[in-house]
């Protein structure tokens, strides 16, 4: 499984298919407030992207920057850093 739960910290790694998703989307509803580590991440679905966008958790490390998600990597972590900034 590429989307795990560890106490608080939600891991992405390896790659991230769409049909991780709900998995996501699951540790996101379940642990408010938990933080998502990209450092492991290879690639990413547009759908994780997404659901990281609408939930706007905190980000730590970053995606394998030879990926896709090493390129969108930077505008995404901005808006969520900004998200997330203004809403504490």
């Amino acid at each position: 499984m590429t989307v795990s739960l560890v106490n608080s910290t939600i891991f992405l790694s390896g790659i991230c298919g769409v049909d991780e998703v709900e998995a996501l989307i699951g540790h996101l509803e379940s642990q408010p407030g938990s933080i998502v580590d990209l450092s492991e991440a290879i690639s990413i679905h547009t759908a994780l992207w997404q659901a990281l966008l609408v939930y706007k958790p905190a980000i730590r490390g970053t995606p394998v920057p030879e990926s896709t998600a090493g390129t969108i990597f930077p505008a995404i972590a901005a808006h969520l850093q900004q998200n997330h900034d203004e809403s504490a």
